[in-house]
Order: structure tokens, then C-alpha cells, then sequence
């Protein structure tokens, strides 16, 4: 059990100990626990920052090598098409649904209704 509910902020670890930034009512708290150790976080932990111009600029004019598998010292028979394990069988668009009913009224002539309408697909 918890000695203590909070949100999590941040978090990294250390020797043995997990080194947590907690919000609290009053502010952050830096907190220690030693490890193994259960943390929460909150979805803001993970805000992704936006590139500043010159960053961006950066990215455009950076070159990506593209390296082989003889390079990298990989087998060809394990990558690739051909040494996947899975392959896509089919692409579609699946089919339009047609318009939902809106069952209104009372619970037993709903049940009844819905009964009525599931026999009407054939899928009870």
C-alpha cells in the first residue's frame, strides 16, 4: 500500500534508489525510494518539445546514410521481406455501416425490441 498518493512528474534512478520529482498541493517534491518500486506518471511527462528553426533547418539539410545488410553485418535470409514471420495478406477499406437504431422507452419493451431487431439481422 502507498504511503502517499501524487502525481509523478519526472523520474530517473540511481544506485538502488528511484529519484522522483512528485507534485503535491504545495508544489514539487523531490522523493527517494529504493528499488524495485512501483511509479505513476501523468501524461505531461512526456510533452514533446517542438524544434526550434535551427534545429529544423538541421534536419532538412542532414544526410541519411542508408547502409546495407552486408554493412551492418546483418543475415539477409532474417530481414526484410523475406525474413519476416508475418506478411499482409489483404488491403481494404471495410465496408460502410449503416445508420445505429435508438432504442427508447421502458427496460422490458426494450428488451423485446432489441430481441426484435437482433432476430431481423440474423446474428442471435
Amino acid at each position: 500500500m502507498a504511503e502517499r498518493a501524487a502525481i509523478v512528474t519526472g523520474a530517473s534512478s540511481g544506485i538502488g534508489l528511484a529519484i522522483a520529482d512528485m507534485l503535491g498541493e504545495e508544489g514539487y517534491d523531490v522523493v527517494e525510494v529504493p528499488l524495485p518500486a512501483l511509479l505513476t506518471v501523468t501524461k505531461e511527462i512526456n510533452e514533446p518539445r517542438l524544434p526550434s528553426l535551427k534545429g529544423k533547418m538541421r534536419a532538412k539539410k542532414a544526410e541519411i546514410r542508408v547502409m546495407t545488410a552486408a554493412e551492418i553485418g546483418a543475415d539477409p535470409a532474417r530481414i526484410g521481406l523475406d525474413g519476416s514471420p508475418t506478411w499482409v495478406e489483404k488491403v481494404f477499406t471495410p465496408p460502410q455501416r449503416g445508420a445505429g437504431v435508438i432504442l427508447q422507452g421502458e427496460p422490458d419493451h426494450l428488451v423485446a425490441r432489441l430481441v426484435e431487431e437482433i432476430e431481423k439481422l440474423k446474428i442471435g
